[in-house]
């Protein structure tokens, strides 16, 4: 492919690189903040009398239909609005409720507080790649998301152990007051020392136009083939993410016996830098291949997805300690060096003043189909399977994120053999457009 010219002021610079640390930090809170929930799960079954179904209703669907259903209006504010002060204000109220899971008493009020948890979490993922869209161009956009797709491990890797030991020592309570609290600090930050960018466009992407309404932006995603398979790519990633988010804690602790600090400290030792590990190479290899073809785009996160499948494999079945161990590194690892990658893929089919709208939209999916759908799925399965299997019921009730895997690396390579078409519609309509 012809080297394209890049746009004035984009690239890494110290302000760039401070503003994607900045919003990697915060991506690490929004994913500690919500995944606690599973570490924290044998002590709140245990405290409030729940089912497996039950804690699938509320770490998947209670949290991601609110998230959900606000992520398209959020999305289309941060099309028009300042991304770093939406970000700022989400922040500080996600911490808030996280700190109120400490507070509620019954189920009901656990729910709602799930609920507007997602609610304020929808501020973070999409006006977060919107601005590292402007900041950077596309070839080196995967590198950036992926330095931003480390955020879910380096939450795990800092938060998980110090947590664990917060609840197994104070209760779950305390642990979820003591997460919440530093993120309103963060969000002060933030809007304080963070600038918006300007809005461009690389070569390729058509012009930054006025704002484009969201009736529109939902109606030209809807017609990009490569955009729909991304989306579906996107979001059996997210149901296999959230399946073993959930569940692996509470998997640990009925087939492996291991307590609630033990836990927190081999989650974080395992996935921490097995996720930064996949962030970075995901990223990187992504970038790199991406200048010789453009394809590698897709590939990369493909053949990880395949790669997957071995490792869940390895993690629910080798009784070994060490070699379920590898296999819990390994499949993070792989997982998180898709994000990326997948990030940029769907900015790739995106026009610039829709690009908050088409995260949303992946992340509206994602969050209800994935996140919603997941948990509760295995839920209920180890539920079914409970009376026949007993404790061994999780491990096969997981089975289920495995077949995310594969699906998931189907939809991936059909989203990239559609991307030059995409391009090429999008074309011809600015062209009948001017």
């Amino acid at each position: 492919m012809a080297a394209q010219a890049e746009p004035e002021n984009t690239g890494w610079t110290v302000r760039s690189a401070y503003t994607v640390g900045l919003l990697t930090l915060i991506y690490a809170f929004n994913t500690a903040d919500r995944n606690l929930f599973g570490l924290l799960i044998p002590q709140i079954e245990k405290d409030m009398h729940l089912s497996d179904t039950v804690i699938g209703l509320l770490s998947g669907l209670a949290f991601a239909l609110f998230y959900a259903l606000a992520a398209l209006p959020i999305a289309s504010l941060a099309d028009r609005w300042s991304r770093r002060n939406i970000i700022s204000v989400g922040l500080a109220f996600w911490s808030l409720m996280t700190a109120m899971h400490g507070l509620v008493s019954n189920v009901v009020q656990l729910a709602i507080t799930r609920f507007l948890l997602g609610a304020g979490e929808a501020s973070s993922v999409a006006p977060s790649n919107s601005i590292i869209a402007d900041l950077f161009t596309p070839a080196q956009r995967p590198l950036a998301l992926g330095f931003l797709s480390m955020a879910t491990s380096i939450g795990i890797l800092v938060a998980f152990p110090v947590l664990g030991w917060v609840s197994e020592e104070y209760g779950w309570r305390m642990a979820f007051v003591v997460a919440g609290a530093p993120g309103i600090l963060l969000a002060l930050l933030f809007f304080l020392t963070v600038k918006e960018p300007e809005r461009r466009a690389a070569p390729g992407e058509g012009k930054v136009s006025d704002p484009v309404p969201l009736r529109q932006a939902l109606r030209y995603l809807a017609g990009s083939r490569a955009f729909i398979f991304g989306v579906g790519a996107g979001t059996l990633v997210s149901m296999n993410m959230a399946i073993t988010h959930t569940w692996v804690p509470t998997f640990i602790s009925r087939v492996h016996d291991l307590g609630q600090s033990d836990i927190g400290a081999l989650m974080g030792f395992l996935r921490g830098p097995g996720g930064i590990i996949g962030g970075l190479v995901g990223g990187w290899l992504t970038s790199v291949m991406g200048v010789r073809d453009e394809r590698w785009l897709y590939r990369v996160p493909a053949i990880a997805m395949l790669l997957i499948v071995p490792a869940q494999l390895l993690l629910l079945f080798a009784d070994t300690d060490w070699l379920w161990q590898l296999g819990l590194a390994l499949e993070t690892l792989l997982v998180i060096s898709t994000i990326g990658p997948l990030f940029a893929l769907l900015l790739a089919t995106a026009q610039p003043r829709m690009r908050s709208v088409a995260i949303a939209l992946f992340l509206f999916f994602s969050n209800l189909v994935g996140q919603g759908g997941g948990p509760l799925i295995s839920g209920m399965l180890s539920d079914a399977l409970l009376p026949s299997l007993g404790d061994e019921a999780i491990r096969y009730a997981m089975l289920t994120a495995v077949v995310t895997a594969v699906l998931a690396s189907v939809c991936c390579f059909a989203a990239g053999r559609n991307v030059s078409a995409d391009r090429l519609r999008a074309a011809s309509q600015e062209k009948r457009t001017h």
